[in-house]
């Protein structure tokens, strides 16, 4: 009876036992449990505002470029895409002071440093992303933070996105089908060969590109892209000459590389009252195109050579030839078949072989929204 009553009470000695080192672990339990909660959540909501800071500053780089150096739209953009993002479930704000605009430029190693300005010409911007106490939403609350002493915590977030500066040759068709109406057409030799003796005409082709190409260069020249334009055209040296004056070449550089876009602006003026004449010989014209960019570009910038023709090439090699050697060379080739005779299968084959896309137009509205495309496609972010 005895032995019987001792095991009770021993067990109920272990009971109680149980139950106090319960009592006391219940509360470290719970700051476990709640510590390791808030963790997550603070782990969560530190990649929500990174994401934001990278979103916003890519945003507001892209709308800077785009717009010719709005810096109100720029910060719109920013706020925009903030707000359209959560941090801990509330949309976040970001105020003026938070966006930052300055310049980006390669290091050595590859890297790009930002250095803050005050004045344009811009080519970066920096979000500073923050819920802490001195941001517009304040820190961020813990489930469990009072019972470890620490009811919210803060997060900071800094993301660059900046856009590469532009050199870019424009390599241009001035075979004597570009002196022919933007329409098919049906003329006879005598047309044609009075047609290639002289300039070209208001009805041409070439007057048409002349218009694109000023377009062009007005949106070129409203963006804060730092750019270099060059400009090369291209027909073939086998044709007939024009009363003993022989007007035929392969390639010409009409004008080097140059910040100046008044020079193409001259060097399309020059050949608006040429007469000039040939085959098509496309490969040529890149291949000039390339080399000058080479030789005279810098390869921290985006290099970008613009294809256009009216026909199908029928001199020399292929040009998707030259155009895989300018990608390789870290240069990119766009094509632009101009006109319903031009050959596109070709040109495809040449922008793809050369990293870059290939356009159609069967006429100038269509040419002249071609350029102001490629004019708004250079924002380059490189952060």
């Amino acid at each position: 009876m005895k032995n019987r009553t001792t095991q009770v009470n021993q067990s109920i000695t272990r009971r109680g036992v149980i139950a106090i080192l319960f009592a006391l672990l219940v509360p470290i339990l719970i700051v476990v449990l709640g510590f390791s909660i808030d963790y997550a959540h603070m782990q969560r909501t530190r990649n929500e505002v990174r994401v934001i800071s990278d979103l916003a500053s890519k945003a507001a780089a892209d709308t800077l470029a785009r717009t010719g150096g709005d810096i109100d739209l720029a910060r719109d953009a920013a706020k925009a895409v903030a707000a359209a993002n959560t941090v801990a479930g509330q949309p976040m704000a970001l105020e003026d002071n938070q966006i930052i605009f300055g310049r980006s430029d390669e290091q050595a190693n590859g890297s790009w440093t930002f250095t803050p300005a005050t004045n344009p010409p811009f080519n970066a911007v920096q979000v500073e992303a923050a819920r802490d106490a001195t941001s517009t939403d304040g820190p961020i609350p813990l489930f469990f933070g009072q019972f470890y002493g620490n009811p919210d915590f803060e997060t900071f977030q800094t993301s660059t996105a900046s856009f590469r500066d532009l050199e870019v040759c424009l390599v241009l068709d001035r075979s004597g089908s570009m002196k022919d109406r933007v329409e098919a057409e049906e003329i006879d030799s005598a047309t044609r060969a009075a047609r290639n003796c002289q300039v070209p005409a208001p009805f041409s082709r070439w007057r048409s590109l002349d218009d694109a190409v000023e377009l062009f260069l007005d949106e070129l020249d409203a963006t804060p892209v730092n750019e270099r334009i060059a400009m090369v055209t291209f027909s073939s040296v086998d044709s007939d000459d024009c009363s003993g004056t022989f007007v035929g070449t392969d390639s010409t550089l009409n004008a080097p590389l140059t910040t100046n876009t008044g020079n193409i602006r001259t060097a399309m003026d020059v050949m608006n009252t040429s007469i000039w004449n040939g085959g098509t010989n496309v490969e040529a014209g890149l291949h000039l195109g390339r080399t000058h960019l080479e030789t005279t570009g810098q390869i921290a910038n985006n290099r970008v050579i613009i294809v256009l023709t009216d026909g199908k090439f029928n001199r020399g090699l292929h040009p998707q030839d030259e155009a895989a050697l300018a990608q390789a060379a870290g240069i990119t080739v766009h094509t632009i078949t101009f006109s319903e005779e031009a050959n596109q299968a070709d040109m495809i084959l040449t922008a793809a072989a050369g990293g870059g896309e290939h356009y159609h137009a069967p006429d100038q509205e269509t040419l002249e929204q071609v350029f102001r495309r490629l004019a708004g496609s250079f924002a380059i972010l490189t952060d």
